[in-house]
């Protein structure tokens, strides 16, 4: 249960239900619960399910209401911001505002990311070249190695991202060797997976079987990208059963960037 767009509250759901059997439970969100009444409809929700209660919620009324008709019920209620904020607020002197709009604002670092994204969208598989040396981070590798997904993750960093899509004997862009390093970085990924995944693409798109998918070709393509890694000193990622989020983490801390942009 939230008040505003639910993301911190299924973040951290997800993160400790992966220590749970993935049947165990069943998710119910709700979301942008700012009138009694709302919450009120989503708490009977679950005493009608006989559900646990996970909430973060800011509203020191809405977390009473919580919390009194979870205990009148008999339902297991948690706070998932509660605690961390109380600590923050004694560790640091300071006093918390419990204001949900201060979680989305229109402000520069809003306005940064949705040029990042803008940015991005522009600069897909090899778009934009002339101003590549604009982007803040530079993705290359063959197909399918998970550029375009990560490029936008990165984006809703506040990161501008270009991505370009290698081929095997065709010298890089120009516009791409020229940029110093520190922004451009390697994707690989096991020679396998990467079989599997563009044989699912080619059952997507009724493409006949050839070299897309033939494994010598595949693993040559694979020597061949990480040689011009090397040559070009670009560090490299293995997304190899990686989340995007992972990757993601892994880019910027290869290339020392913060969480966020402009943190």
């Amino acid at each position: 249960m939230s008040d505003s767009t639910g993301n911190l509250a299924h973040h951290m759901l997800a993160a400790s239900l992966t220590q749970f059997p993935h049947e165990g439970f069943e998710i119910r969100s709700h979301m942008f619960l700012r009138t009694p009444e709302a919450m009120a409809s989503a708490l009977q929700v679950a005493a009608n399910e006989g559900g646990v209660v996970m909430h973060a919620v800011v509203s020191a009324e809405a977390k009473q209401q919580i919390f009194d008709f979870c205990r009148n019920h008999k339902l297991h209620c948690k706070d998932l911001t509660g605690d961390f904020v109380e600590f923050l607020a004694v560790a640091s002197g300071y006093t918390p505002s419990a204001k949900w709009q201060d979680l989305h604002k229109v402000d520069e670092a809003y306005h940064r990311k949705i040029q990042a994204v803008e940015f991005t969208l522009a600069h897909d598989d090899g778009l934009g070249l002339d101003t590549l040396h604009e982007a803040d981070i530079i993705l290359v590798g063959i197909s399918r190695t998970s550029k375009t997904p990560t490029s936008i993750y990165l984006s809703q960093l506040g990161y501008q991202t270009a991505n370009i899509a290698l081929a095997m004997g065709i010298d890089p862009p120009r516009e791409l060797v020229e940029i110093p390093p520190g922004k451009t970085v390697g994707l690989m990924i096991d020679s396998t997976r990467l079989i599997d995944i563009r044989r699912r693409r080619q059952m997507e798109w009724k493409m006949a079987s050839g070299s897309y998918d033939d494994p010598a070709i595949v693993r040559d393509e694979l020597i061949w990208s990480r040689r011009l890694f090397n040559k070009n000193h670009w560090p490299v990622i293995d997304v190899t059963n990686n989340a995007i989020e992972e990757t993601a983490g892994r880019i910027l801390d290869v290339l020392k960037l913060p969480r966020t942009a402009g943190a």
